[in-house]
């Protein structure tokens, strides 16, 4: 019931018309038109408490009347809570709104809650104010008292509109519901006098209105009759165009063509005598014609003068709504809608000498006018078309920042009707490639301390147009807070959520455009799962996919939309650490078309600096679907060659690249950074938890715990004392961290990850009862109960007690024999604990098998190895593990002990160093394995 109004009114579409309507409702019963509903109402049921929804509408030439009877059924409790004052809209100036009947239905008896002498509230709302609209429409309500859960409310009203605009013709719109409709019955009759030339169409599946001609008091009528709800409509692809997607309906009108429409309109556009001479309109106007002579350069500036002098806002009083008001009234008052400012533009054109006329258009239907009737109820939007040297320009008045590079860019409408004297057919709108970009976002990245940290970044974010001027109107009034918001929410993407601490807007009035500029720290990660580690910089084809389904086959005749037109500009610098031979790989120069969706790119590497731009214009031209095969194998083709930036051969990895940095005390500009972000917001937690994450990466456990600490008592929340409890394991304070996961499991009782840390760090207290206690509550209560399992197996081993650690893995692996993992924690507990090692070979090796990832159980073999005395063999499954992952604390560290017995000392000692680096208390943990170098 809470879009009753909106129900209502949809069935009403304003039109202009002469002020003999009424601000106040009548009551009578219905035109002899209207056929009444007869017999009783529909039983429906909980599905439909819409039981009626009769819609009948009278077309005649100039005037239009709607009837409407609907009942609604209060079924429920839920219902009567939700029930909502009876709403009726009308635009008085041009419009009548008469009463008929509002009753409720109990119990096989009707309530004539107009006899009772009920009368409408008339309320003057202006709903859309806030939108700078006005539009004058008045609200009749109804307060029914003493309604009651089982009562059906009917009401029926008519709404009588007139216009004097269309020159004699009539036009109607009618949705048609379909199911799943929460209606039981409804029916739409659409009539007019024989002798009027209307021309219907219907939209939608299962409308097949039936026809007939009557005969009554008024005169000859052909009449269309449909049933409502029709069936279901097909379900249609989200990326189908919107006029695919349209709800069912029909449309009505008596133009004979789009030129004959176009031939009624415009003569409201004309702008003979318009501009007073000697008045302050035409000296404003005789100043743009003095400060140019060149027509563009003319009709830039007049279309900055409506832009900017005139405000917006709609007038729908009296003939406002499709009544343009006349351009010294405009000037006069400083504010007009899309009609005023269309026609004020028109005449500041026609004074400088530049041709020009009207075009009506719509904001977002344009792809669906060439199916549709010539109404002009078919669009919603006005605007100028000029030719100028033989080149069509598109004005807008309404919008703002246009600038004379971009007079020729074409607006995203599709088809628009230009409104001539002669007539004019619609025409669709030339595909353009816009003069200048959209956005220009600009990055220089600056990674020369080593691809294992994040990059400094200095931004540049450029846009133009309307957006420019919205961020124009901010930057003068923009606080601190919100400049901090706007720039983290804008930016924060394209640096990869990166942390910003320095930002500013920069406004070029010349240029017309604005920038948002921000330093700070970025995210470029480098992806190491090869020999080579490389980045993936691929702005075009990296995440771009074809994914549109056609595989329905009633799917297979409907194109991809198009999208938004626009063009973007993505720039990036990046400089590179100093080492030898970084390569870019893929397509360096790139020149695609896919889908609608131009892609350009240039890259150049010149010693450690990449430069590097990419353009991508989307078209908004549709895609056929017998084009999207191609589509796709142009795509999949373009992403085998995707760009990328590759580290030299031999190049370190990152705990190597990382000790070599803080050797050469390369990270001091990354510290400052860091710094720089909290001074920017000290009272907020994130510069401290960012610092805190950028510690933790360089092996640096302290210093992250102080600003974990720092953020804390900022902000606690779970999630930061689990970090720090993680932190506080690595260190080995484990009271510290045990505090930590209690207050985790304080403000997350359920946290699986806190409680895996409760159980080892009371393990690592010696308080083994608890600790195993504990895990025997999560295996008791857990589904899959494996993880649980193998760590009470780790926990036993650590008590001493390693054989029944094996025994409750191998209970484990008789209900799943195949699990590496279980197999893989049942040979390091044999390993680690040096037992049954002929048995624990055979376990790692199936591991192995079994595995896509046998990183961890190669390092785990080589520990039986390494018990077994079998060094060769250990030292190859710790290369073969550390080829897979280079990082690994353990195998680095197993690897420098065994290197250090078969005496390479160096190597041994490099091993270790990069263990200890990684995880300072390694020693104490292979200690308590019997390890030591």
């Amino acid at each position: 019931m809470r879009q009753l109004a909106v129900f209502l009114a949809a069935s009403a579409l304003a039109l202009s018309a002469p002020a003999f309507a009424a601000d106040t409702p009548a009551y009578g019963a219905p035109a002899a038109w209207v056929v009444p509903h007869a017999g009783p109402l529909p039983a429906g049921d909980a599905a439909t408490p819409w039981l009626l929804s009769d819609e009948q509408i009278l077309i005649e030439a100039d005037k239009r009347s709607t009837f409407t009877d609907h009942a609604f059924r209060i079924a429920t409790a839920d219902a009567l809570r939700n029930w909502d004052d009876l709403q009726f809209v009308w635009q008085p100036d041009r419009d009548d709104l008469i009463v008929h009947k509002l009753e409720i239905v109990r119990g096989g008896a009707t309530i004539d809650l107009l006899a009772q002498g009920l009368k409408l509230t008339v309320l003057r709302r202006e709903t859309a104010f806030e939108q700078k609209m006005i539009d004058g429409l008045l609200t009749a309500t109804a307060a029914i008292e003493d309604l009651r859960v089982g009562d059906t409310v009917r009401f029926s009203v008519t709404v009588v509109e007139r216009s004097d605009v269309l020159a004699g013709n009539g036009e109607a719109f009618a949705d048609v519901q379909a199911k799943p409709a929460a209606m039981a019955q409804g029916s739409l009759r659409v009539l007019w006098p024989k002798a009027l030339p209307v021309k219907w169409k219907a939209f939608g599946k299962g409308i097949a209105p039936v026809e007939a001609d009557v005969v009554n008091e008024g005169g000859a009528y052909h009449v269309l009759t449909q049933a409502q709800p029709v069936i279901k409509q097909d379900e249609m692809p989200q990326d189908a165009p919107l006029r695919y997607r349209r709800p069912p309906g029909l449309e009505f009108s008596t133009f004979a063509s789009w030129t004959d429409l176009s031939r009624t309109v415009a003569p409201l556009y004309a702008t003979a005598g318009t501009v007073k001479e000697g008045g302050t309109l035409a000296a404003a106007i005789d100043k743009i014609a003095a400060s140019a002579k060149d027509p563009k350069a003319r009709a830039a500036a007049a279309l900055a003068f409506v832009q900017n002098e005139i405000r917006y806002l709609y007038n729908g009083l009296a003939n406002g709504n499709y009544v343009p008001q006349q351009p010294e009234e405009t000037w006069t008052l400083r504010y007009g809608d899309c009609k005023a400012k269309t026609l004020l533009l028109l005449a500041v054109l026609d004074r400088l000498g530049i041709a020009a006329q009207p075009t009506l258009v719509h904001s977002t239907l344009g792809d669906a006018l060439p199916d549709r009737l010539p109404t002009l109820g078919a669009f919603d939007h006005v605007i100028v078309q000029a030719a100028i040297d033989g080149t069509d320009y598109w004005l807008d008045g309404t919008t703002a920042g246009t600038h004379v590079e971009d007079l020729a860019d074409v607006p995203p409408f599709r088809h628009a009707l230009p409104l001539t004297t002669a007539g004019h057919d619609l025409a669709a709108l030339p595909v353009r490639r816009p003069a200048r970009p959209d956005m220009t976002v600009s990055i220089a990245y600056d990674q020369s301390a080593g691809t294992a940290f994040p990059p400094l970044f200095d931004m540049r974010f450029t846009m133009r147009g309307e957006l420019a001027t919205r961020m124009t109107g901010m930057a003068a009034q923009a606080t601190p807070e919100q400049l901090r918001n706007l720039a983290q929410g804008a930016l924060g993407d394209f640096v990869n959520n990166g942390q910003i601490h320095t930002r500013s807007i920069e406004i070029d009035e010349a240029a017309g455009t604005a920038t948002i500029r921000a330093a700070g720290v970025g995210n470029l990660p480098w992806v190491r799962d090869e020999q080579r580690p490389y980045v993936k910089l691929d702005g075009l084809v990296g995440d771009f996919e074809v994914s549109a389904d056609r595989s329905r086959a009633a799917w297979r005749t409907i194109p991809v939309a198009g999208g938004q037109p626009g063009l973007i500009v993505r720039e990036i610098s990046l400089k590179l650490p100093r080492a030898e031979g970084f390569a870019m790989e893929g397509d360096t120069a790139a020149d695609l078309m896919i889908a609608g969706i131009g892609m350009q790119r240039e890259a150049k590497l010149a010693g450690n600096s990449l430069e590097q731009r990419e353009t991508i214009w989307t078209t908004g031209r549709e895609v056929a679907v017998d084009q999207l095969p191609a589509a796709r194998a142009a795509t999949a083709a373009a992403k085998q060659r995707e760009f990328r930036l590759r580290a030299p051969a031999g190049f370190p990895s990152r705990t190597e690249e990382i000790a070599e940095a803080k050797k050469a005390k390369r990270l001091g500009p990354l510290l400052a950074a860091y710094q720089k972000a909290i001074d920017d917001d000290p009272e907020a937690a994130n510069g401290y938890l960012n610092r805190a994450a950028f510690h933790s990466g360089i092996f640096e456990p302290k210093a992250a715990i102080a600003d974990l600490g720092e953020a804390l008592k900022r902000e606690a929340d779970a999630a930061t004392y689990l970090r720090r409890a993680d932190l506080y394991f690595d260190t080995g304070e484990f009271k510290a961290a045990l505090a930590d996961t209690d207050e985790v499991l304080a403000l997350d009782p359920g946290s699986e990850s806190a409680l895996d840390y409760k159980i080892r760090l009371l393990a690592e207290l010696k308080q083994y009862d608890d600790s195993l206690a504990l895990n025997d509550e999560q295996i008791a209560a857990a589904k899959d109960k494996r993880g649980w399992v193998a760590l009470k197996a780790e926990t036993l081993g650590k008590a001493g007690r390693a054989e029944e650690g094996a025994a409750l893995l191998a209970e484990a692996l008789a209900e799943r024999p195949g699990d590496p993992g279980l197999l893989n924690g049942l040979c390091w507990l044999k390993g680690t604990r040096s037992f049954e090692l002929e048995s624990a070979l055979k376990d790692c090796t199936r591991a192995i098998e079994l595995t896509d990832d046998p990183a961890a159980v190669l390092d785990s073999r080589a520990m039986v190895f390494f018990r077994l005395g079998r060094m060769e063999e250990a030292r190859a499954d710790l290369d073969a593990a550390l080829k897979i992952s280079p990082n690994m604390p353990g195998s680095l560290y197993m690897r420098g002990i065994v290197k250090l017995r078969g005496d390479d000392r160096a190597g041994g000692q490099a091993d270790l160093a990069l263990a200890r680096l990684q995880q300072g208390r390694i020693d104490a943990e292979y200690s308590g394995f019997g390890i030591t170098p």
